[in-house]
């Protein structure tokens, strides 16, 4: 109890709401209006009738006096207590005092806003859960309830335990709600699905206007459940009855302390009637009177307690008063347009996060895609491309051939992007970068302690790759006793890791690639010639870059614009001059070294266009393979023509490794007329 000095009541403290509770459960809500004066007691003619045999017939009176609301007790056999004080003597109520009658808690507050929760009443000996009821007369009571019975379980009655005055039967609210829930299903935004939960309460509620309600945004709040200012609740959707009464037909919004009180943290649906002139539950129609019968306003909150929203309903017919089924009803519709709210919040997420996954997949694969891009048109490379879009789309093996450098990685990734396996990983590995037994690790993987140093498991390149495609570079430095096991796996035999016994299958394309004549080796016993032909299935031959002419200034134009999306430069020409060196030079590093003089040109460019002086070519590159103008500089000035063919020819030899097919493609003459000139050369020497 306040000890605060009592003063002349003002014009709210001379109404009040008693907040009643039952088995530790808010049961209704009774409004005080001056002069009202209340008897509460078992007796049912009393204003608040309370069903327990540990009530006195007439128990308690509260009544409106000038300092306010008094309570006294009516000589009851088991007294009244105030704010923990058994009286006996009228007392004046404060705000937010408790009263307990019979087992019975009940908050006196001149504010719905300002109600507590439930108190620890203690339940009358001998009652049973049906006794525990309190009995109110039906046109100025307000339920609270936190969940519906049609979801939760338990049968839904009226106050009295009939259904007489309900306006939602059961067995048709029960169909209505699985319609509605199955019609929700298919709703693909928020205010789809508010619309179809407002058609189907106005159909089965009789009532003047319906509104639904969605919490805005607010990035000032801590929590997610913290409390609500209630302006953050906006109005989305209506429905008004087709025959209300002129003046009555738009919507109106409930007074700010219902609606505090309902969205509270842990605040429960109410149910009001007698609500006529009650401004802390109404608001004024377009005449300026609140000529509200009954209203619902009940929390659409998700399962974690979250609020999402709010439903409420309103009539202004004395004969369709709202009942504690029809709280029941909107509750159940309540919940069910929580899980709707919450699962498109959840798939617009997942659709959001979808969009960004595909945005990002788009921009890797154009990335990817100028990577992969095989640039140039010149006749060889053209034939490159042929042999790439007929071969990809196959299973068959392909062996790729060429220098060092001139984008065999390349061809092999255009090769798995033109397959079916484009989806699956592409797994790229150098043979000649690894010893024999790391070599057979890297292939096959090795188990936990299989040799010094393997302390995990791990799983192999074959591994790896399974459903897409396995890349080897350089496959003619691989050791001929990896060499058998190899065999095996592409013959489609399983495998075990290192130190392993369990089998392990694996479905994988292989793409080779050697800068090397296998078909030699294998006549020096360096290759296996069984492996050599399950190999060699297809090959490609990557043509060296001083043999596609202009494509030279195609992939530095390539580069250029790679290295300025990459640096954030803005190089826009290559000049006359240096386009003319980099035609002019031979390339012995192919792409990889053009690649290298184009991006250090943008390094080291500060201005809008690489000149001649910007290309730093390797000195010592000049002499080596493949033109005429390499030999020139480098032979003695005083040799004849024959001389400089023969030393010419026999340097392209070494390059090639002895291959005279290629050789001879790269003279550019044909293999009859390179093997007559060598016998005339064996002959002038014998």
């Amino acid at each position: 109890m306040s000890d605060s000095t009592l003063s002349t009541p003002s014009t709210t403290e001379r109404s009040g709401y008693l907040v009643l509770q039952s088995a530790g459960r808010w049961s209704d809500v009774f409004r005080l209006t001056a002069p009202m004066e209340v008897i509460l007691g078992r007796s049912s003619s009393n204003a608040i009738a309370i069903r327990s045999e540990k009530a006195s017939r007439q128990h308690a009176r509260i009544w409106s006096t000038p300092d306010g609301w008094q309570i006294e007790d009516l000589g009851s056999r088991n007294g009244t207590v105030v704010g923990g004080q058994k009286i006996d003597a009228p007392v004046v109520l404060r705000d937010g005092d408790w009263i307990e009658i019979a087992g019975f808690s009940i908050q006196f507050v001149h504010h719905l806003a300002s109600a507590e929760g439930p108190a620890d009443s203690p339940q009358p000996a001998g009652a049973t859960e049906d006794q525990l009821t309190l009995a109110m007369d039906a046109v100025s009571i307000t339920d609270r309830r936190s969940e519906s019975g049609y979801l939760h379980g338990g049968a839904v009655f009226g106050k009295d335990g009939s259904q007489q005055d309900r306006l939602v039967r059961g067995d048709e609210a029960s169909a209505v709600l699985l319609q509605l829930a199955f019609t929700l299903a298919g709703a693909d935004s928020a205010s789809k699905a508010i619309e179809l939960v407002l058609d189907r309460m106005s159909e089965t509620i009789r009532c003047r206007s319906v509104g639904a309600y969605l919490l805005e945004a607010d990035p000032g709040r801590k929590s997610a459940h913290a409390a609500v200012d209630p302006s953050k609740m906006r109005l989305v959707a209506t429905r008004q009855a087709a025959d209300a009464p002129l003046g009555s037909t738009s919507y109106r919004r409930p007074a700010d302390a219902a609606i505090a009180s309902v969205i509270a943290p842990g605040g429960q649906a109410i149910l009001a009637r007698n609500v006529a002139g009650d401004r802390d539950l109404a608001t004024e129609n377009s005449r300026g009177e609140i000529d509200a019968v009954s209203m619902i306003l009940a929390p659409v909150r998700g399962r974690d307690g979250q609020l999402l929203g709010m439903l409420h309903l309103l009539t202004t017919d004395a004969d369709a008063v709202l009942s504690a089924a029809d709280l029941e009803f909107v509750l159940a519709v309540a919940e069910i347009l929580a899980e709707s709210l919450r699962n498109l919040r959840d798939r617009g997420k997942l659709d959001r996060s979808l969009r960004r996954s595909q945005r990002q997949i788009e921009t890797l694969k154009q990335q990817l895609g100028g990577k992969t891009a095989i640039v140039g048109n010149s006749d060889a490379i053209k034939d490159v491309i042929r042999n790439v879009s007929l071969a990809g789309p196959t299973e068959a093996t392909v062996l790729i051939r060429g220098e060092s450098g001139v984008g065999k990685e390349l061809v092999a990734s255009a090769i798995h992007q033109a397959s079916a396996r484009s989806a699956g990983p592409l797994v790229c590995m150098n043979c000649a970068a690894l010893s024999p037994s790391l070599l057979e690790s890297e292939l096959f993987g090795h188990e936990k302690g299989a040799f010094t140093g393997a302390t995990e498991r791990k799983r192999g390149k074959f591994e790896m790759a399974d459903g897409g495609t396995l890349m080897l570079d350089e496959i003619g430095e691989m050791d001929l006793e990896i060499q058998a096991k190899f065999l095996r796996v592409l013959e489609g035999h399983p495998f075990e890791r290192v130190g392993g016994q369990t089998p392990i299958k694996v479905d994988v394309r292989v793409v080779a690639a050697t800068n090397r004549d296998l078909q030699s080796m294998v006549g020096e016993g360096k290759f296996r010639q069984d492996l050599f032909y399950r190999l060699h299935v297809v090959e490609i031959f990557v043509p060296p870059l001083r043999e596609r002419g202009s494509d030279v200034l195609l992939l530095a134009k390539h580069f250029l614009n790679e290295f300025n999306q990459q640096m954030g430069r803005r190089i826009e020409t290559i000049s006359d001059r240096a386009c003319q060196k980099l035609l002019d030079y031979q390339w012995p590093g192919n792409i990889r070294e053009l690649r290298n003089v184009i991006e250090r040109a943008v390094v080291l460019n500060s201005g809008s266009t690489i000149e001649a002086e910007h290309l730093l070519l390797t000195p010592a590159a000049v002499g080596g393979l493949g033109g005429s103008r390499a030999a020139t500089s480098r032979d003695p000035v005083e040799m004849s023509l024959a001389d400089l063919e023969r030393a010419h020819i026999q340097r392209v030899l070494r390059h090639t490794d002895g291959n005279k097919s290629r050789a001879a493609s790269i003279l550019g003459i044909e293999r009859s007329t390179l093997d007559r000139k060598l016998k005339r050369f064996a002959k002038s020497t014998a």
